[in-house]
Protein backbone atom coordinates (compact mmCIF):
# COMPACT_ATOMS: atom_id res chain seq x y z
CA UNK A 1 0.00 0.00 0.00
CA UNK A 2 2.81 2.45 0.72
CA UNK A 3 4.31 1.64 -2.34
CA UNK A 4 1.39 2.56 -4.60
CA UNK A 5 0.82 5.66 -2.52
CA UNK A 6 4.57 6.46 -2.95
CA UNK A 7 4.06 5.98 -6.85
CA UNK A 8 1.09 8.46 -6.99
CA UNK A 9 3.16 11.20 -5.04
CA UNK A 10 6.05 10.95 -7.55
CA UNK A 11 4.14 10.72 -10.76
CA UNK A 12 2.55 14.40 -9.24
CA UNK A 13 5.38 15.10 -8.54
CA UNK A 14 6.80 15.01 -11.65
CA UNK A 15 4.34 16.37 -13.35
CA UNK A 16 4.59 19.68 -10.96
CA UNK A 17 8.13 19.76 -11.93
CA UNK A 18 7.72 19.59 -15.85
CA UNK A 19 5.07 22.27 -15.90
CA UNK A 20 6.93 25.35 -17.86
CA UNK A 21 6.53 28.51 -16.17
CA UNK A 22 6.23 30.42 -19.33
CA UNK A 23 3.99 28.45 -20.98
CA UNK A 24 1.68 29.20 -23.74
CA UNK A 25 -1.66 31.43 -22.23
CA UNK A 26 -4.06 32.97 -23.32
CA UNK A 27 -6.32 35.23 -21.05
CA UNK A 28 -9.87 34.68 -23.40
CA UNK A 29 -8.79 31.23 -22.87
CA UNK A 30 -9.64 29.48 -19.09
CA UNK A 31 -11.55 26.98 -19.39
CA UNK A 32 -14.28 25.65 -17.14
CA UNK A 33 -14.25 21.65 -17.11
CA UNK A 34 -12.78 19.05 -18.93
CA UNK A 35 -14.11 15.50 -19.90
CA UNK A 36 -12.50 12.40 -20.38
CA UNK A 37 -12.29 8.98 -21.75
CA UNK A 38 -10.26 6.24 -20.27
CA UNK A 39 -9.26 2.52 -20.94
CA UNK A 40 -7.26 0.61 -17.00
CA UNK A 41 -6.97 -1.92 -14.99
CA UNK A 42 -5.66 -3.55 -11.96
CA UNK A 43 -6.07 -5.88 -8.85
CA UNK A 44 -5.71 -6.52 -5.04
CA UNK A 45 -3.68 -4.77 -3.21
CA UNK A 46 -3.59 -6.84 -0.20
CA UNK A 47 -4.39 -9.84 -1.81
CA UNK A 48 -1.39 -11.42 -3.25
CA UNK A 49 -2.83 -14.73 -4.42
CA UNK A 50 -2.41 -13.65 -8.16
CA UNK A 51 -3.25 -14.95 -11.02
CA UNK A 52 -5.96 -12.46 -12.25
CA UNK A 53 -7.66 -8.87 -12.05
CA UNK A 54 -9.89 -6.59 -14.34
CA UNK A 55 -9.73 -4.43 -17.13
CA UNK A 56 -12.13 -2.13 -19.05
CA UNK A 57 -13.15 1.08 -19.31
CA UNK A 58 -15.56 4.38 -18.64
CA UNK A 59 -15.50 8.40 -18.81
CA UNK A 60 -16.04 11.08 -16.73
CA UNK A 61 -16.11 14.50 -16.24
CA UNK A 62 -15.23 17.20 -13.88
CA UNK A 63 -16.02 21.25 -13.43
CA UNK A 64 -13.92 24.11 -11.99
CA UNK A 65 -15.72 26.07 -9.22
CA UNK A 66 -13.04 27.82 -7.03
CA UNK A 67 -9.11 28.31 -8.46
CA UNK A 68 -8.09 24.94 -9.00
CA UNK A 69 -10.72 22.96 -7.45
CA UNK A 70 -13.31 20.88 -8.93
CA UNK A 71 -15.90 18.67 -8.47
CA UNK A 72 -16.52 15.42 -11.07
CA UNK A 73 -17.83 12.18 -11.25
CA UNK A 74 -17.42 8.95 -13.65
CA UNK A 75 -18.16 5.61 -14.48
CA UNK A 76 -16.83 2.64 -15.51
CA UNK A 77 -17.48 -1.00 -16.50
CA UNK A 78 -14.74 -3.66 -16.06
CA UNK A 79 -14.30 -7.36 -16.62
CA UNK A 80 -12.30 -9.38 -13.74
CA UNK A 81 -10.71 -12.52 -14.32
CA UNK A 82 -9.60 -15.49 -12.24
CA UNK A 83 -8.70 -18.12 -14.06
CA UNK A 84 -11.59 -19.87 -15.75
CA UNK A 85 -13.39 -18.03 -13.86
CA UNK A 86 -14.55 -14.60 -14.75
CA UNK A 87 -17.71 -11.96 -14.46
CA UNK A 88 -18.26 -8.04 -15.03
CA UNK A 89 -18.82 -5.12 -13.01
CA UNK A 90 -19.51 -1.38 -12.89
CA UNK A 91 -18.20 1.42 -10.57
CA UNK A 92 -19.74 4.60 -10.60
CA UNK A 93 -18.34 7.44 -7.90
CA UNK A 94 -18.44 11.33 -7.50
CA UNK A 95 -14.92 13.21 -6.39
CA UNK A 96 -13.59 16.40 -5.41
CA UNK A 97 -9.91 17.53 -6.64
CA UNK A 98 -7.40 19.88 -7.26
CA UNK A 99 -5.50 21.05 -10.07
CA UNK A 100 -2.19 22.37 -9.64
CA UNK A 101 -1.41 23.70 -13.28
CA UNK A 102 -3.38 27.44 -14.57
CA UNK A 103 -6.62 26.88 -16.35
CA UNK A 104 -5.36 29.53 -18.77
CA UNK A 105 -2.60 27.29 -19.94
CA UNK A 106 -3.40 26.25 -23.19
CA UNK A 107 -0.25 23.41 -23.85
CA UNK A 108 1.44 21.42 -20.98
CA UNK A 109 1.41 19.20 -17.96
CA UNK A 110 -1.69 19.47 -15.54
CA UNK A 111 -1.12 17.51 -12.50
CA UNK A 112 -3.86 16.46 -10.07
CA UNK A 113 -5.60 14.65 -7.05
CA UNK A 114 -8.37 13.71 -5.91
CA UNK A 115 -10.95 12.03 -3.71
CA UNK A 116 -14.20 10.35 -3.40
CA UNK A 117 -16.79 8.13 -2.48
CA UNK A 118 -18.43 5.29 -4.89
CA UNK A 119 -19.51 1.97 -5.44
CA UNK A 120 -19.44 -0.79 -7.38
CA UNK A 121 -22.56 -2.84 -8.84
CA UNK A 122 -24.90 -4.57 -9.51
CA UNK A 123 -23.89 -7.32 -6.65
CA UNK A 124 -21.80 -5.27 -4.56
CA UNK A 125 -23.61 -2.54 -2.93
CA UNK A 126 -20.78 -1.55 -0.61
CA UNK A 127 -19.62 1.92 -0.79
CA UNK A 128 -16.15 2.85 -1.95
CA UNK A 129 -13.55 5.28 -1.09
CA UNK A 130 -11.27 6.52 -3.53
CA UNK A 131 -7.90 8.78 -3.94
CA UNK A 132 -5.49 9.18 -6.09
CA UNK A 133 -3.77 11.27 -8.95
CA UNK A 134 -2.35 11.70 -12.24
CA UNK A 135 -1.81 14.33 -15.12
CA UNK A 136 -2.80 15.39 -18.32
CA UNK A 137 -0.84 16.62 -20.87
CA UNK A 138 -2.31 19.21 -23.07
CA UNK A 139 -1.01 18.79 -26.78
CA UNK A 140 -3.51 21.37 -27.88
CA UNK A 141 -5.96 23.68 -26.78
CA UNK A 142 -8.57 21.29 -26.40
CA UNK A 143 -7.61 17.40 -26.18
CA UNK A 144 -4.60 15.99 -24.18
CA UNK A 145 -3.16 12.88 -23.01
CA UNK A 146 -4.33 11.65 -19.28
CA UNK A 147 -3.38 9.13 -16.76
CA UNK A 148 -4.52 8.06 -13.13
CA UNK A 149 -3.41 6.20 -10.63
CA UNK A 150 -6.37 5.29 -8.04
CA UNK A 151 -6.76 3.41 -5.18
CA UNK A 152 -10.07 2.18 -4.36
CA UNK A 153 -10.68 0.63 -0.07
CA UNK A 154 -14.39 -0.51 0.79
CA UNK A 155 -15.79 1.17 3.78
CA UNK A 156 -16.03 -1.80 6.36
CA UNK A 157 -14.23 -4.42 4.43
CA UNK A 158 -10.39 -5.24 3.74
CA UNK A 159 -10.32 -4.44 0.12
CA UNK A 160 -7.99 -1.99 -1.48
CA UNK A 161 -7.89 -2.17 -5.22
CA UNK A 162 -5.37 -0.67 -7.26
CA UNK A 163 -6.45 1.03 -10.97
CA UNK A 164 -4.11 2.35 -13.41
CA UNK A 165 -5.71 4.26 -15.97
CA UNK A 166 -5.02 6.35 -19.57
CA UNK A 167 -6.40 8.03 -21.71
CA UNK A 168 -7.44 10.90 -23.84
CA UNK A 169 -8.99 13.97 -22.17
CA UNK A 170 -10.73 16.89 -23.78
CA UNK A 171 -12.22 20.61 -22.40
Amino acid sequence: MRKLWLLILVCIGLGCAQTPEGAQSDSAFRYKWNGYGFYGGGDSVVDDSGGGGFKGGGAGAEGFFWKGFTAGADASAFKETYGRWSRNFGHAGVNAGYHFASRAKIRGMDPFVLFGVGGFFPDEPKAVVHGGGGFTYWFRQHIGFRFELRVNERMRGDDIVGIVRFGVAFR
